[in-house]
């Protein structure tokens, strides 16, 4: 493979026509838009779901499987765009997560259900890093800025409308619908995604793939989370210690795959640098708390406040504002200061956070629902500006045929930091609820123990180790990220992103016109 094949200049970049660029943007938006809908639509519906199936023990599962399994397969996703194209492996991403949505509809008993999420999954470990991987070659990260709103206005759009939906379609209807209406947004996304990006930049290079290591890390963190989500002595006959054991005997095994093997699943050498390790470290953190604390609100919110399935998801819509409000803001700060500086939001933003859920660990039965919320928009707001940092500061010093393996690991941390910390906070709770109730929960989170939590005085205090965790967790965050050079970023002045903004609301209509031939 020459030169010309293993590493694009800006030149190529630059020189895709605005119309081009246009369609490749269009095309990743539907793609966030699918990647999006479905991590907010889950969320509200997942009580409903443990009620239908009479199981509520198992419920955290539908977020770990889900999680997991597109842990596993995000760096392995980086590494095959490099290798086979940014195109064939988005469509390959969409089609797998369409399939998966489609066996998680068919699903009739929890463990089905829990196995088509897992695959569904691995489809949908490659959406967001993909997408951010795309964005990437097509416009330079001082331009991105000046598009953040179109993004932000497809993340804020799912992230408003998925909680609503969500619980309106589990309380209406069926809860599976929420997983079926995943068709037709994927087979829309696959028709922009085969037109959009067949003039995309080629950068690719020779890469092997890790499988093996790939299953060394899958299978460790299975078991730390069976172990974490069994609240007997055994699994199946096997002591839990032995899980906690074999786990760290897998992960061992894995630290020494990634020493030997030729080519890792995890790159070490693009570790090595102290900007990305510390960018991976405070996002892995500040994610993994979002998700550990967010799947786990519609129960406080339904236990404490008394909310149905679709109230649940109002009440999580202003959960969703702050988070983009918070992303737009950093990122409207980067395009301020030029590419000069990028921490500042963060490092705001996280401390007010951590001290938000210091604050609900405190005082977490005494707060009217419109205080809760207020709390929830600052909290959320703070965490949303982790969000375009950390890309940004990971790809602004690695090179650019790295772009997607470095992306890709990015994405890998967040979401086996969001799945342990999921597991973990899980576990925390039970131990609360087994505390408080005794042997009436000991056969797991019931839909019986769930009704009687709303009767118990104070049943808002289980929750305190949970928030207590969480500003825990971002104060190490807010740590990491004051550790962390920051170094301006590198690339052009705003200069093809301003003719495609000028003309992208224009674009979007023209290309939904289906007739046109690809």
């Amino acid at each position: 493979m020459t030169a010309a094949h293993t590493a694009a200049s800006p030149a190529q970049t630059a020189s895709m026509d605005p119309k081009d660029v246009q369609r490749v943007i269009i095309g990743l938006m539907m793609v966030m838009l699918l990647a999006a809908l479905d991590q907010t639509i889950v969320s509200t519906a997942l009580p409903t779901i443990g009620r239908e199936l009479g199981d509520i023990e198992h419920l955290p599962w539908i977020v770990t499987a889900y999680l997991l399994s597109s842990t596993v397969v995000t760096p392995l996703y980086g590494k095959l765009a490099d290798i086979v194209g940014r195109r064939t492996t988005l469509l390959m991403a969409i089609a797998i997560f369409l399939a998966g949505s489609a066996l998680c509809g068919l699903a009739n008993n929890m463990y089905l259900l829990i196995a088509a999420r897992a695959v569904q999954g691995l489809g949908g470990g490659g959406l967001m890093s993909l997408v951010q991987t795309v964005i990437s070659d097509v416009v330079t990260m001082k331009e991105r800025g000046r598009l953040q709103g179109y993004f932000a206005a497809v993340f804020t759009a799912s992230s408003l409308g998925g909680p609503v939906l969500g619980g309106f379609i589990a309380e209406k209807f069926h809860w599976s619908a929420i997983f079926w209406i995943n068709l037709p947004f994927g087979a829309l996304a696959l028709w922009i995604v085969f037109k959009a990006l067949l003039k995309l930049p080629r950068y690719e290079r020779p890469h092997k793939l890790d499988v093996f290591g790939a299953a060394l890390m899958a299978v460790a963190a299975l078991c730390v989370m069976l172990a974490l989500n069994t609240h007997g002595g055994a699994i199946y006959g096997v002591p839990v210690w032995a899980f906690y054991v074999a786990s760290v005997v897998l992960w061992l095994l894995f630290a020494l795959r990634l020493r030997l093997a030729p080519e890792p699943l995890i790159p070490t050498d693009v570790l090595k640098n102290g900007i990305v390790l510390r960018a991976t470290l405070m996002s892995t953190l500040a994610m993994g708390v979002m998700m550990g604390i967010g799947i786990y609100l519609p129960i406080f919110l339904q236990i404490v406040y008394h909310l149905g399935a679709t109230q649940t998801g109002l009440a999580l819509v202003p959960m969703s504002l702050g988070v983009v409000a918070g992303s737009i803001g950093a990122g409207r700060y980067i395009s301020f200061t030029k590419g000069q500086k990028y921490k500042l939001m963060p490092m705001i933003g996280l401390p007010v956070a951590a001290c938000v859920y210091a604050v609900l660990a405190v005082f977490p039965d005494r707060l009217p629902l419109w205080g809760f919320e207020c709390l929830l928009v600052v909290a959320s707001a703070g965490l949303g500006t982790v969000m375009s940092v950390s890309i940004v500061a990971i790809q602004n010093v690695v090179e650019r045929h790295q772009m997607g393996t470095a992306t890709g690991m990015m994405n890998f941390f967040r979401s086996l930091g969001g799945a342990l910390l999921v597991a973990a906070f899980g576990a925390i709770l039970f131990g609360q609820v087994f505390g408080l109730m005794g042997s009436e929960a000991s056969a797991g989170l019931t839909p019986q123990v769930l009704d009687h939590l709303k009767l118990v005085d104070h049943a808002a205090l289980i929750f305190r180790p949970l928030f207590g965790c969480g500003a825990a967790g971002l104060c190490l965050a807010a740590i990491t990220l004051w550790s962390m050079e920051e170094r301006p970023i590198r690339g052009r002045e705003p200069g093809i992103a301003k003719i495609i903004e000028e003309s992208l609301p224009e674009a979007i209509l023209e290309d939904a016109d289906f007739s046109k031939k690809p």
